[in-house]
């Protein structure tokens, strides 16, 4: 079967990943969740794993048959160790690398999960609220953001309200001028490219063109001018081994291939 798009966000996820890196993974990410394991699986058995409230490692399990598992507390079978909320908390700063979803994003890597609408008491649209993510993106170390929409819809001018600050109005110093001590967003990673942000203005930048989509297609679903540079590749396929354990170890039930 081709490789889909879901696929192809959760390789480069997987390729973010160093070995020992101190992950945090998220609820209801399924395609993050399966480039964290993709890594853990593969290049990265020393990543350590915080799932809900517990540490984990993985790499002896033979395959995972549910995606979703991973964020339920039936993790804790797989549990080296468990935290308490405040070792949590303190470990924030610790953190290599997490995870941001959202409903809107715009050109500087602001996130809304809080809802859709300019009356916060009668939103159009009520999201699940910012769930600690105003917090962890905060202090992490950097953060990628993640969705499974390109279009005007998601990708906006601006947010209609803010559940994680990334570079503010722009610049290279705008997290310092905020008091904001973690790395920020590194990347935005969607279904039809990689984007990430200018080093000097932190404006949305186009990384990678995710096949099919094309430049044209990717400009046109995007509700804010992208920075386009002179040169935009296509991202580098999977690997066999990289294809081979996502789908036979990762996701044998094929959700990230509209199968689950």
């Amino acid at each position: 079967m081709p490789v889909t798009a879901q696929e192809l966000m959760a390789v480069f996820m997987s390729r973010q990943v160093n070995n020992g890196d101190y992950i945090s993974v998220g609820t209801n990410l399924p395609v993050p969740t399966a480039g964290v394991l993709l890594a853990h699986l593969t290049h990265a058995p020393d990543a350590k794993l915080n799932i809900l409230s517990y540490f984990t490692n993985l790499t002896d399990i033979d395959r995972f048959d549910d995606l979703t598992q991973i964020a339920n507390p039936r993790v804790a079978k797989w549990a080296e160790a468990v935290m308490s909320m405040e070792a949590m908390v303190n470990a924030i700063t610790r953190m290599d690398i997490c995870f941001a979803g959202g409903i809107q994003i715009d050109r500087y890597g602001n996130t809304n999960l809080i809802g859709i609408g300019s009356d916060p008491d009668n939103l159009k649209f009520r999201g699940p609220g910012s769930v600690g993510t105003s917090t962890v993106m905060a202090l992490v170390k950097k953060y990628y953001i993640f969705t499974n929409d390109h279009s005007p819809r998601t990708l906006v001018e601006k947010c209609d309200f803010r559940s994680t600050v990334g570079w503010d109005r722009g610049g290279a110093d705008a997290r310092v001028k905020l008091g904001l001590p973690g790395g920020g967003p590194q990347y935005v990673i969607t279904p039809k490219a990689i984007l990430d942000f200018a080093e000097t203005t932190k404006a949305m930048r186009l990384k990678y063109v995710l096949p099919p989509a094309s430049v044209e297609e990717i400009v046109a679903n995007t509700g804010f001018e992208l920075v386009i540079p002179g040169k935009i590749e296509e991202m580098k396929p999977p690997t066999e081994e990289e294809l081979r354990v996502l789908r036979t170890r990762v996701d044998p039930k094929g959700l990230l291939r509209g199968k689950a």
